[in-house]
């Protein structure tokens, strides 16, 4: 049985927490900081958390802390392209690609075909692999992040296809995905293409970061998105979809998790574990920390009333 974002009965450990918590922003870049340079791989419209994943982007990206080169959809959602566009254009950043990943799985449209009709958008996009090398090719040698917060379908068929380019340009590449140390059962972004999982997770060349569903379940964010947002944001209009704009919003954080670390790193809510081990993932889904190995390393969460006001205050950037 795999376990999903919706499906998963959360427990209810930070609502408490969350109203004592002291929201404290990300501090800005310090001076003569370069931002970081990052990819976005998102099953976009699957959930409330890969929108939120982006506004926190967005807002980062305004902090001056990351550089977001490209978006990529990794589900088969012909509403997606549209949708990402027009949330990128929201944010005052419509000449940020799109890619569109080839044979990925289907999903539901949820609420992007309400994007793609509502807001403004160009509507370009190109395939995913294409758009990779294309960008990967432009940016200096070790020097981007790649952000997987949906299947690894497109990093597969990338390292398939170009496997010297990532190991050239990839800094390191921080995945959504997984249970640590060890799974029970599949987790939700593993399940979706489990050939691709078992293929990037053995074979990917540059250091990686995992962040597992064990993270999101003690964080809850995003229920101020409808009073800071405005009526005319794409970021509420997805949470209206989905909740209803004034239902409290109780589920868990997964995406926005990892685009924290993969901007700010551990910034005193993180620790890194699993040195000296790698992940495995096994035929049926589960995946299993291992001994051996030296490029992978898994996130323990510290903090998590912090890591919860932080995100917050990203998230309900405008």
């Amino acid at each position: 049985m795999m376990t999903s974002k919706p499906a998963v009965l959360r427990r209810f450990v930070a609502m408490a927490v969350a109203a004592l918590a002291v929201v404290v922003a990300p501090a800005p870049a310090s001076a003569g900081r370069a931002p970081n340079r990052l990819i976005i791989d998102t099953d976009f419209g699957q959930w409330w958390d890969d929108v939120a994943a982006l506004a926190a982007a967005h807002a980062a990206a305004d902090q001056g802390r990351t550089r977001i080169l490209g978006v990529v959809s990794d589900v088969n959602n012909p509403w997606n392209a549209p949708a990402l566009d027009a949330l990128n254009t929201w944010y005052g950043r419509p000449d940020i690609p799109i890619g569109v990943t080839a044979g990925a799985p289907a999903v539901d449209q949820n609420y992007s075909r309400l994007l793609a009709e509502t807001f403004p958008h160009a509507g370009r996009s190109e395939d995913s692999v294409a758009l990779y090398r294309r960008l990967l090719r432009s940016q200096p040698d070790h020097s981007v992040t790649i952000l997987s917060i949906g299947a690894l379908t497109g990093l597969s068929r990338l390292l398939r296809t170009d496997r010297a380019l990532v190991a050239r340009k990839v800094a390191r590449t921080v995945v959504m995905g997984g249970e640590y140390p060890h799974a029970t059962v599949p987790e939700w972004n593993f399940g979706l293409d489990l050939d691709a999982t078992r293929h990037v997770v053995a074979g990917w060349p540059t250091p990686v970061v995992f962040d597992g569903f064990e993270i999101g379940l003690r964080v809850r964010v995003g229920n101020n998105v409808c009073v800071t947002h405005p009526a005319g944001s794409p970021v509420r209009a997805a949470f209206d979809v989905l909740y209803g704009c004034g239902n409290a919003q109780s589920d868990g954080t997964w995406d926005p998790t990892a685009l924290y670390y993969a901007v700010y790193g551990t910034g005193g809510v993180y620790e890194l574990a699993g040195a000296g081990g790698h992940n495995v993932v096994t035929p049926d889904g589960r995946n299993i920390w291992t001994e051996g190995g030296h490029r992978q390393r898994y996130l323990v969460l510290t903090d998590p009333a912090r890591l919860a006001g932080r995100l917050d205050a990203l998230i309900d950037t405008t």
